[in-house]
Formats: C-alpha cells, structure tokens, sequence
C-alpha cells in the first residue's frame, strides 16, 4: 500500500476513513470552489437589483417631470409641505 493510498480500518464494526493530506486539500480545494461560485452567483443578483432600482429611479424621474409639465398645461401650483410649523 503506498503512503498516499486510501485505507480504511474496521473498528467495532464502524468503517472509519482515515484521509490523506492530499484528499483533505481535494476537498478544500472543492468546497473554496464551492463557495466562489456561490459569490459570483450573489454579485450577479446584486447586480441585476441595482440594475433594476436605477430604471425604476429613471422612471420615478420621468413620471415626475410629466406631472410638473402637465401642472404647468393646467395651471396647478405645486402643492406645499403638508407638514405645519409649531
């Protein structure tokens, strides 16, 4: 059996692996893969929530200035703070 072989001892009729060096940074090297995929996945949804508040920002700023046009065609003032001072 060479040292970097895989072997397993049977202890109390319970299989215990006994990893080597190299499995164990297999399985880390898999699960940093793991967790970089799973970042790159979030960032991309950030990105696409962003995306989308700025064009509901740019729509909230269009509507607003055809409101203000249309006030201005009927002759409506803009309406005051509802808030009173004390």
């Amino acid at each position: 059996m060479t040292p970097n072989s895989k072997f397993y001892k049977d202890t109390n009729a319970e299989i215990i692996m006994v990893k080597t060096p190299r499995q164990i940074e297999k399985n880390v090297s898999a699960s940093f893969g793991y967790v970089k995929k799973d970042m790159l996945m979030l960032n991309d949804a950030l990105s696409q929530i962003h995306d989308k508040i700025q064009h509901l920002s740019l729509n909230q700023a269009t509507l607003l200035s055809e409101v203000e046009k249309l006030r201005a065609q009927v002759g409506v003032k803009k309406p005051r703070n509802s808030k009173k001072k004390r």
